[in-house]
């Protein structure tokens, strides 16, 4: 799904997310292994993959080997993130919520199946680490996809498994199921209002959990609702206690929206445009940590605008071309890490016709975005 599309089908829900913790049995965990045992791991992941005639398309991407804004990339998938681990020299990378990574596997459009929106990730936390990602609010379609795939490697590597705790995992808040699911959210208005605070405390008593973007930090009022334990219910019954509070959350976030725009219509109209000024005069090629944000912060206030009818069509449809380029580049990286040349030269062919198609620069878009509001 498009750039476009996410913005125009859905204006809370941003993506889902569920997360298997694994480990493969008589291996020690990942944070008393030793360097060979290490290897070996990833030589057992890596041949049980092979083994597999649809598991092995995927295509493996060692982080040690990466280009720093290649690293960029998948830090935002929101598949890894970035640490310098004191017992190394390089930069490795980690998992969203925890250690270290040395091997990532990455599908960006793998066939229709259970492989769509896949990353494994291999030696962080635990040996193996799953994750299937989607641009809607199915949890049961992304359980269905992640659950296929686990059964699928089941089949090639022994998982570390009790009859009475369930999977074994290297931190005891993941034992049992070993699953994570994630919902992001955009969340503005009530950011605004001060009542964010308020509505997560609600959610807790479901066993429910929500937390900025980038864990504890919230970057442009985007958070994650996951489930805060995973031992003692089945997968079902996880996915039934995140999928609860997801609609309340959504009409709160509405409510709100139409709040702020019955009391101070032009108020709210004005920081928008200054926000989506902003945004275009940003160097869309740093990829610092601190220009990030500051795009996801005024990112969030130019998408509020577009769901509340703030924005011209004539702006909106720039201001969404925009976001498609970032979203090109990025898919460009990807394909390039790969050594996918075809699809890299067919990336670029996209990129230069929705460059010519827009007919404007990003300075003209800043300076001409006041018409068309309404």
């Amino acid at each position: 799904m498009s750039i476009d599309e996410i913005l125009d089908q859905n204006d809370v829900v941003i993506s889902s997310r569920i997360r298997l913790a694994r480990n493969i049995a008589d291996f020690p965990f990942v944070n008393v292994c030793s360097d060979d045992q290490r290897e070996r791991i990833e030589s057992t992941v890596r041949d049980g993959l092979l083994d597999d005639e649809l598991l092995s398309e995927l295509s493996f991407v060692d982080s040690l080997e990466l280009e720093a804004l290649e690293r960029q990339f998948l830090l935002d998938l929101q598949q890894v993130s970035f640490r310098n681990d004191a017992s190394d020299s390089a930069d490795t990378i980690k998992a969203s919520k925890a250690v270290v990574s040395e091997t990532a596997i990455k599908v960006d459009q793998a066939p229709a199946g259970p492989l769509d929106d896949l990353c494994l990730t291999i030696n962080e936390e635990d040996h193996l680490r799953l994750t299937v990602t989607r641009n809607d609010f199915d949890l049961v379609a992304a359980w269905q996809q992640i659950s296929a795939l686990d059964d699928q490697i089941e089949q090639h590597i022994n998982y570390a498994f009790s009859p009475r705790w369930g999977y074994l995992t290297a931190c005891p808040a993941n034992v049992g199921t070993g699953m994570r699911i994630s919902v992001l959210v955009h969340l503005p208005a009530l950011v605004i209002a001060g009542q964010t605070e308020k509505v997560f405390r609600s959610v807790q008593r479901v066993n429910v959990v929500a937390r900025g973007m980038f864990g504890d930090r919230a970057v442009g009022d985007f958070f994650r609702i996951s489930n805060q334990s995973t031992l003692g219910c089945t997968e079902s019954e996880l996915i039934e206690q995140v999928a609860s509070v997801i609609p309340a959350l959504v009409k709160y976030e509405r409510e709100a929206r139409d709040f702020l725009l019955t009391q101070n219509r032009e108020g709210v109209r004005r920081r928008v445009l200054v926000s989506l000024k902003e945004l275009c005069r940003c160097d869309l090629d740093d990829n610092s940590r601190e220009n990030n944000e500051e795009i996801m912060s005024l990112l969030s206030q130019v998408r509020m605008g577009l769901s509340m009818g703030l924005l011209g069509q004539e702006e909106a449809n720039k201001v969404k071309r925009l976001f498609s380029l970032v979203h090109l580049r990025h898919r460009l990286f990807a394909a390039i890490t790969r050594e996918d040349y075809s699809e890299a030269s067919s990336l670029r062919d996209q990129i230069k016709d929705l460059e010519i198609s827009a007919g404007v620069s990003q300075d003209d878009l800043a300076d001409g975005s006041e018409g068309g509001l309404v």
